[in-house]
């Protein structure tokens, strides 16, 4: 959330503390097992909406996996269900979320003119509503841009592989102020301690190591 904003309503937007990883070290298992969190999903075959690609709205790079209808194996829309990618216990779940006013888009923008464009709460507002689930050993999946979050879906639960967590929206997004629909997707990240799985690495090695990220773990 960008910090020292205000809303329609006057309300001051806070910042929301990045919660922190399981601090344990990190091992090449960890990059197995995971499943698509759409069902029926793939990669994209567009590299644009993987790692690293340039977003040039808020000046930075792109730090994960977006899932449209318009480039996946699976039909894509609002409110399309999103899955736990593994399983793992909640540690955000953005219930109280409101949506992305104009005055806090200025705002950020600013702050993007002013060369804070990667700083966390400026990332973070175009996220939208979110939820993060950590996995273990300094790994947290990011699922962004929401519309909704399941109902169960809390600080602290349990999920399994495969649970349905929260459904697809465009929240975050400049779209959904100037037009609202055309920007409906999850964007799906994997953070392995500071940092988002493929940083700075190859169009074509980052789209290798997802591939293994989401094959099972009996293929070779």
């Amino acid at each position: 959330m960008l910090a020292g904003c205000r809303g329609a309503s006057g309300a001051a937007r806070t910042a929301t503390p990045e919660p922190t990883a399981t601090p344990e070290p990190l091992d090449l298992s960890v990059f197995r097992g995971f499943a698509y969190p759409i069902k029926g999903g793939c990669l994209p075959k567009g590299d644009q909406l993987m790692p690293n690609a340039p977003r040039e709205y808020r000046g930075g790079v792109h730090e994960g996996v977006d899932f449209y209808g318009y480039d996946n194996c699976a039909p894509i829309a609002k409110g399309t269900a999103v899955l736990a990618a593994k399983g793992g216990t909640v540690v955000r779940a953005d219930h109280t979320y409101h949506a992305l006013t104009p005055a806090e888009l200025a705002a950020a923008n600013t702050r993007i003119a002013e060369g804070h464009a990667n700083d966390f709460d400026v990332l973070d507002l175009f996220r939208g509503q979110q939820v993060w689930i950590d996995h273990g050993k300094g790994i947290v999946t990011r699922y962004a841009h929401l519309s909704d979050i399941a109902a169960n879906i809390l600080i602290g639960t349990k999920v399994a592989q495969g649970d349905v967590i929260a459904f697809v929206g465009d929240s975050g997004t400049p779209e959904s102020i100037s037009d609202p629909g055309v920007e409906e997707h999850l964007h799906f990240e994997l953070r392995a301690g500071d940092e988002f799985l493929g940083r700075g690495l190859p169009p074509a090695e980052v789209r290798t190591i997802y591939e293994r990220l989401f094959q099972p773990l009996s293929a070779p």
